[in-house]
């Protein structure tokens, strides 16, 4: 009995066999455009939803055809395309290209120039070859090849995120590329026709298209490791002696991605998502990074607890502060170790402990001051009860004193809402964080230093309190509260306030003292920190006070080469979709008294 999945698979073919004749996909989408009757041979290869939910109604009209008009170039060999006419505005309106039943043998590698196509179609020629370039198309969602002469796919495939059907029918090719496994969009695969090895054919048979790529992601080799990250050495470092007796000493930022927020990763090996393979690559990669000081973000506490029972941490003399999410408190004990948040460790044999304290954004917005005067105004802003106190985000602060120097500094770890749509939330909580840390810094000012300390005059004010903050912003470097860190004010009538009201933040903007800037800045920024198919960007952020640090050397990016094979993290050699950030500071030096 054929099974429902290999039913598919030859319904797919007997459509893709109609479809030969020249230009088929374009003429059909015109017939039906005009209201041509019934619709055509192969008009469901249009959509992967036709297919998948049984439509016949033939509304995916994705051509607008007036014309045809060859390309020039060196490869073509009648290469043409279906051309729409040009708006006069100057807007591209056409997405899809049929170069079907052509006789094509060569691609001409202009047609790879054409990255706001959506649809392909290059089926019936006489292609033997399938160039890599394909992968520029990264916004396709149906790619035909079906009815070439193709003897294998190029691995270059597994970079187009975006595709939801690939017809490969009626080629040649004897196996599928591994890198397959990262298509986690593709609904529908179309593999009938080809000499491919049994296992496949009755994986595809019993589990579908997911079974196939679940099996190429899960089961393949595991890609060559990137090269190691270059260590890249500023010049305005101060003349080095010993290093703990300059004050020089390095920080790591690590989000290292709970263990709960894994299940959206569909293009990552099911092995390399279980927590005990990532938990031993978190592990193996921050301590060979021998850091004096290391804020991690998304670790819950039976986490913080693992790590400084292990033999590497106490032989280095880690210990640690940790503070879970808001939620936690209306949990037991067994499920509150199981809640993410922020952790500070440090090394005892460096830093010496004189206060820690952490920050719950809901808890300040209702109650600190920096937004309402007194809680009776509160009801006068339900925008602080609708949005900022229905997120539990926190912040931890560790106050440190560098026991060979005598300096003291204010190490802050934070992370904040991730939602684009809650830019007013994410701008709020940051300003909720800078304005604790005023009052922290004030207190701690006034901490009394031992007699022989050479710091004695130097803290006189909260503002000349050394501070680090360790954060992922979900922030990007032109964002508002990239902004607020490196100006030091942001008006109250900014519009990623979206119009919200939030007491003194949108009546008289937000402010600090502090100046700000991210230890990466001095090379630019890194080109990212998150990586995913949908999102690559700067999110992390190691901050220092200018007039307290020299950044004197920073761990530069992934390889390149590594990156451009791969559609985002993580992944087998990256336990997180962020990757660490490893700072190197030295206080500066100061007058005595």
């Amino acid at each position: 009995m054929v099974s429902t999945h290999w039913q598919q698979q030859i319904h797919l073919a007997q459509l893709s066999r109609q479809s030969s004749s020249p230009h088929h996909h374009a003429r059909a989408a015109a017939t039906l455009s005009r209201g041509g009757g019934s619709q055509p041979p192969g008009q469901a290869l249009q959509s992967p939803g036709n297919l998948l939910n049984g439509s016949q109604n033939g509304q995916n009209t994705p051509f607008k055809v007036l014309g045809v008009r060859r390309l020039e170039g060196a490869e073509g060999e009648g290469l043409e395309r279906v051309q729409s006419e040009k708006p006069k505005d100057g807007r591209q309106d056409w997405a899809a290209l049929d170069l079907g039943g052509q006789g094509i043998r060569n691609l001409n590698l202009a047609l790879f120039n054409y990255q706001f196509l959506d649809k392909l179609y290059i089926n019936h020629n006489r292609l033997t070859s399938l160039p890599g370039a394909v992968c520029k198309l990264g916004q396709l969602t149906i790619l035909d090849v079906s009815g070439n002469l193709l003897m294998a796919l190029p691995p270059e495939i597994g970079l187009m995120k975006n595709l939801r059907m690939f017809l490969v029918i009626d080629n040649n090719i004897q196996n599928l590329p591994p890198e397959m496994g990262m298509l986690y969009r593709l609904e529908v695969l179309g593999i009938d026709g080809n000499p491919l090895p049994d296992s496949i054919k009755n994986l595809m048979a019993k589990d579908g298209t997911r079974g196939v790529i679940g099996e190429l992601r899960d089961n393949g080799p595991v890609p060559v490791p990137p090269t190691a990250r270059d260590w890249i050495v500023l010049e305005d470092k101060e003349p080095e002696k010993d290093s703990a007796e300059e004050g020089i000493f390095s920080v790591v930022s690590y989000n290292i991605l709970h263990d709960r927020y894994t299940r959206v990763y569909g293009y990552t090996p099911v092995w390399a998502l279980q927590w005990d393979y990532r938990r031993e690559s978190v592990k193996q990669e921050i301590i060979s990074y021998d850091a004096d000081i290391m804020c991690l973000q998304e670790i819950d506490l039976a986490t913080v607890e693992d790590f400084l029972s292990l033999p590497e941490f106490s032989e280095k003399e880690y210990t640690g502060f940790h503070w879970p999410k808001s939620r936690a408190k209306t949990m037991s004990e067994a499920e509150r170790k199981k809640v993410d948040g922020c952790a500070i460790f440090y090394k005892e044999s460096v830093f010496k402990l004189i206060d820690q304290q952490p920050i719950e954004f809901q808890h300040v917005a209702m109650n600190s001051g920096l937004l309402v005067a007194d809680k009776d105004s509160l009801k006068n802003y339900p925008d602080i009860f609708n949005r900022v106190a229905t997120k539990d985000h926190i912040a931890i602060v560790c106050f440190l004193e560098h026991q060979k120097t005598g300096n003291r500094l204010m190490v802050v770890n934070a992370h904040i809402e991730w939602d684009p749509i809650h830019k007013d939330v994410k701008l709020v909580q940051a300003g909720l964080l800078l304005g604790e840390l005023q009052v922290m810094a004030e207190k701690f000012a006034k901490l009394p230093l031992p007699d022989d300390s050479p710091m004695k005059g130097q803290y006189t004010s909260g503002k000349k309190i050394p501070m680090l903050i360790c954060c992922d912003f979900n922030s990007t470097p032109d964002s508002v509260v990239y902004q607020l860190l490196s100006k030091g004010f942001i008006p109250g009538e900014h519009s990623d306030f979206q119009g919200y009201k939030y007491g003194k933040f949108t009546e008289n903007g937000i402010s600090h003292p502090f100046g700000l800037k991210s230890s990466y800045a001095n090379i630019g920024e890194l080109p990212f920190t998150n990586c995913t198919p949908t999102f690559t960007d700067v999110v992390d952020y190691i901050w220092y006070t200018t007039n307290s640090f020299t950044v004197t050397g920073l761990l530069g990016e992934p390889d390149k080469e590594y990156v451009s094979k791969v559609i985002g993290f993580p992944n087998a050699h990256f336990p997180s979709d962020h990757i660490s950030l490893l700072s190197q500071f030295q206080f500066k030096k100061v007058n005595a008294g």
